[in-house]
């Protein structure tokens, strides 16, 4: 996970601009997710998909996992905000993350792969936390032409067939691969 997120941007994480945002539910109806599954939400930042995550899987569990400790403090107000008692903060390097191998039913990667230098060593390190047959979610920028008020560069942008291909090389297979959004797309696989 990136380190490069400032906790001064906190608040334009939570609330960015309708353009710049997806609904978190349209994310949570693509992937095979039950209410009693342990989850995790890998960058999570403030927590903006870890709360909706959280109430999903009220039975269960949702990690929120970073590299920054104002984030995880963050996400922890947000749920007793929220009046959730199954989120747990981890505190994450950026390509190690301190779970069990095989302890997640799902991960959630959205808008985090753009931020990191490699983006395949943190969905190997993500596929090493899922069991076998569980679940991985990967949201990205639409690649572009130019510049864009919205999101990030165009150099920073992975393209969705690439970004399969490396999902599939690690032993996934694609449940879906699709536009999200105008300017996002989502891919989602099993292990």
């Amino acid at each position: 996970m990136p380190t490069k997120s400032s906790v001064d941007k906190i608040q334009a994480l939570l609330h960015p601009t309708l353009e710049e945002t997806y609904d978190p539910q349209s994310m949570i109806a693509l992937v095979p997710i039950h209410n009693d599954q342990k989850v995790a939400d890998i960058g999570s930042g403030p927590g903006w998909l870890t709360i909706p995550l959280a109430k999903y899987v009220y039975s269960g569990t949702c990690y929120a996992i970073d590299t920054q400790e104002e984030m995880l403090k963050y996400v922890k107000i947000q749920g007793e905000a929220a009046k959730l008692g199954n989120i747990e903060t981890v505190l994450s390097e950026e390509y190690k993350i301190p779970l069990d191998d095989a302890s997640l039913d799902g991960v959630a990667l959205s808008n985090v792969l753009n931020e990191t230098s490699r983006p395949k060593a943190l969905i190997k390190e993500a596929a090493r936390l899922l069991k076998k047959s569980g679940w991985i979610s990967i949201v990205e920028w639409l690649p572009i032409s130019g510049k864009s008020n919205v999101g990030p560069p165009a150099s920073k942008r992975l393209a969705q067939q690439e970004m399969r291909e490396i999902v599939e090389a690690l032993g996934f297979t694609t449940l879906t691969s699709r536009q999200l959004t105008p300017h996002r797309y989502i891919i989602v696989a099993r292990k």
